[in-house]
């Protein structure tokens, strides 16, 4: 079911549009501070120069079960979107689980969600604009408002730059918080778990699955997510960047895989399974790349969520190229397995219904499909919410292109508290004791930026 909190199905009601350049640079995560909203939205990507950042909302849907990516999809193609639209996104995300309720301590995160933003920051293809919003009963009243609502906010965007600032200064912490991590369940259970996981590997029932730890970690101090962001941002360069603030909690992450982006009708997406640690000098951190790319259980992982994901793209696309060799793809603390896929989809098709069809991927779920998501939802402790689900933007103009990442790497912030969650891909010749290891290796990535606010 698609729930809209404006009526947008009414035939007179209108929601305009209205942007403007920024030539002067702005950084998203100050213009964010600068709005201290309760609703807000960051997708980063300083390595493609590109970025969103969303303040408020002017509609939004929701949507929950099996069909919420076509719901989604359909409630968004129904917005009355008038005016200047061209530079307008539409920002939000996806549960892992279709089924999700939104339920402590995912409360603000139902099983989907996107929203038209009031304001909104965005940087593509060399050029920043400034985005306002509003809704009215006629077409010119629309208009008036969102011009008005954008001149104001860009006569006053310089003070109010100022002040976020001199907030962050007064915010930041003097000394560092003491920190307290427990894990949400006993490793006992997780070993438990992946054992009997890997029974059905063994069966044959199961090629690939992927089950996530969680830990919960009591900060002392109240943690800001855009802080977290920063520190994020400054530790992985080549990972998309998110934060998303609904209310009291935020979800913030670095996810360096892309579930996929759509220009168009060109499609880019890419498979990534298979991982290793990375080396502390450049000579053991390329042999452990050559070990990552000839061990015959990592490339096994890997080639099962290739195979996954050329098989759900190619109906929906006219063509599809797809490499016969992964490539080694390296983060701060991890590398992994990487084969990019490249399409041209059919004229009927847009980023939803690729992400309908993608969602859960095989690198954080499993193979097959429902005999994998049935085994994660029956034996893993903690919910997963938005953690392995989908999130990013959506050009608002053609409602067809735009980005979605995986949100790995992630971090689920409420006040001083914060619950991570990591996985591991299990597949013939997985042992729990390795498995252990590369969450504990991928935690330690999204901890680390807590530890440094």
């Amino acid at each position: 079911m698609t729930r809209a909190t404006r009526s947008l199905a009414v035939a007179h009601d209108v929601i305009a549009s209205a942007s403007c350049v920024i030539d002067e640079p702005v950084d998203p995560l100050d213009f964010l501070a600068a709005f201290p909203e309760r609703q807000r939205f960051l997708w980063l990507r300083d390595a493609d120069d590109e970025h969103v950042a969303a303040i408020g909302a002017t509609a939004m849907v929701e949507a929950h079960g099996d069909a919420r990516f076509a719901d989604v999809s359909g409630a968004l193609a129904s917005l009355p979107l008038s005016g200047d639209a061209e530079h307008a996104v539409l920002v939000g995300g996806f549960a892992f689980d279709a089924d999700a309720r939104a339920t402590a301590p995912w409360r603000e995160f139902p099983a989907a969600r996107f929203a038209l933003p009031r304001l909104a920051l965005v940087r593509r293809d060399g050029e920043t604009h400034l985005v306002a919003t509003t809704e009215a009963s006629r077409g010119d009243a629309a208009t008036a408002g969102a011009r008005q609502l954008l001149d104001r906010t860009r006569a006053g965007l310089g003070r109010a730059l100022a002040r976020g600032r001199r907030a962050a200064i007064k915010a930041a912490p003097q000394s560092p918080p003491s920190f307290r991590v427990r894990a949400l369940a006993p490793t006992a259970a997780w070993r438990d778990a992946v054992r009997a996981a890997l029974d059905e590997v063994e069966a044959g029932r199961l090629a690939k699955v992927v089950l996530a730890r969680a830990i919960e970690v009591d900060a002392g101090a109240a943690l800001d997510p855009l802080r977290v962001a920063a520190r994020l941002r400054a530790a992985h360069p080549g990972c998309a960047v998110f934060a998303v603030m609904q209310g009291e909690a935020a979800f913030v992450g670095a996810t360096p895989e892309l579930l996929a982006r759509v220009d168009g009708d060109r499609l880019r997406t890419a498979a990534v399974a298979g991982s290793a640690a990375r080396g502390e000098r450049a000579r053991e951190d390329r042999a452990r790349a050559a070990a990552l790319r000839a061990s015959v259980k990592d490339r096994a992982e890997h080639a099962a969520v290739v195979d996954d994901l050329a098989a759900r793209l190619r109906p929906l696309c006219r063509r599809l190229t797809v490499p016969a060799a992964p490539r080694v793809l390296r983060t701060a603390v991890v590398q992994h397995l990487w084969t990019p896929i490249r399409g041209t989809l059919r004229r009927d098709v847009g980023l939803l219904e690729v992400a309908g069809a993608l969602h859960p991927t095989p690198a954080i779920c499993g193979v097959p499909r429902e005999t994998a998501l049935a085994r994660v939802l029956a034996h893993e402790a903690v919910a997963r919410g938005w953690y392995g689900g989908c999130l990013g933007w959506l050009d608002a103009h053609d409602r067809r292109s735009g980005e979605l990442g995986v949100a790995i790497r992630t971090a689920l912030l409420h006040g001083e508290r914060a619950i991570l969650h990591a996985g591991a891909g299990l597949v013939r010749g997985s042992r729990w004791e390795s498995e252990l290891e590369e969450t504990r290796l991928k935690l330690h990535a999204t901890l680390h930026a807590l530890l440094e606010v």
